[in-house]
C-alpha cells in the first residue's frame, strides 16, 4: 500500500516534466502566450468534461471558465508580436502574413466565450452546449490555420 502514494507522486512528476518540456526554452512573450494557451486549454477541458457528462454541469464554474477564455482571448493580439515564431513556439509564420484574419479569429474567440458566459448566466444552461460548440469551433479555426502540427513545429 505504501507504493500507491509513491506511484502517484512519480506520475505527477512525470506529467509536470512533460508540460515543462513542451515549454522548454520558452521565454518572454512566447512563454507568456504558451502559459495563456495552457490556461485556455484548462478552461476548455473543464467545459468539455461537462459537455461530455464526465463531470456534472456547474453553471458557476462553466460561466467562470467561459469568462476566463474571453479575458485571455483579449490578450492574444499583444502576445504575438512579429518575429516571435520558431522553436519552442507552435505559431506559424502565416499569423503575421494574414494578421487581419488571425486577429479576427481571436476576436471571434472572445465573442463566442462572452456569448457562452452570458447564456449560462442567463439561466439558459440547457442551451449552453451550442454555445460551447461555437467556442470550440473558434479555437479549432485558429489552431487549424495558425498553429503548427507536432511534426511541423519540430522543423520551423
Amino acid at each position: 500500500m505504501v507504493l500507491k502514494p509513491v506511484r502517484l507522486t512519480m506520475l505527477a512528476c512525470l506529467l509536470s516534466a512533460t508540460f515543462a518540456l513542451a515549454h522548454e526554452g520558452a521565454t518572454g512573450v512566447v512563454k507568456e502566450r504558451m502559459d495563456l494557451m495552457k490556461r485556455q486549454q484548462d478552461d476548455m477541458k473543464l467545459l468539455g468534461d461537462m459537455a461530455k457528462g464526465k463531470t456534472s454541469f456547474d453553471a458557476v464554474k462553466a460561466a467562470e471558465a467561459a469568462r476566463d477564455v474571453s479575458l485571455t482571448a483579449k490578450k492574444i493580439h499583444e502576445l504575438f508580436p512579429e518575429g516571435s515564431a520558431g522553436h519552442p513556439s507552435d505559431a506559424l509564420p502565416s499569423i503575421w502574413k494574414e494578421w487581419d484574419r488571425f486577429a479576427g479569429n481571436a476576436t471571434s474567440l472572445e465573442s463566442a466565450a462572452d456569448e457562452l458566459a452570458s447564456s449560462i448566466d442567463g439561466n439558459a444552461a440547457q442551451d449552453w452546449k451550442a454555445g460551447f460548440q461555437k467556442l470550440t469551433d473558434a479555437c479549432k479555426s485558429c489552431h487549424q490555420d495558425f498553429r503548427a502540427k507536432k511534426k511541423e513545429s519540430e522543423h520551423h
